[in-house]
């Protein structure tokens, strides 16, 4: 995961609202190697299409610029906020 991505803080604060965690707890686990922190609320299907799009910077940017894009990324989260 590219920690350096200038996406991850628009997806962090949207996965952390969803989830209803601080985006900056999210982004401390990740620095700190502990993915399965910020995933472990998510089911793998969903965390390994959350992890695609924080690691490739222009799918990241399509998707955050897009009303289309966001909303398949809520649906995602959403998903994964009723698995809870």
């Amino acid at each position: 995961m590219d920690l350096q991505n200038p996406n991850l803080a628009r997806v962090l604060g949207m996965v952390g609202q969803k989830l209803g965690a601080d985006p900056q707890a999210l982004r401390k686990d990740l620095e700190a190697g502990k993915y399965d922190e910020v995933f472990r609320k998510m089911n793998p299907r969903e965390a390994a299409r959350l992890q695609q799009i924080v690691n490739n910077p222009a799918l990241a940017q399509q998707l955050l610029n897009t009303p289309q894009a966001q909303q398949v990324l809520r649906g995602i989260l959403e998903q994964a906020d009723r698995k809870k």
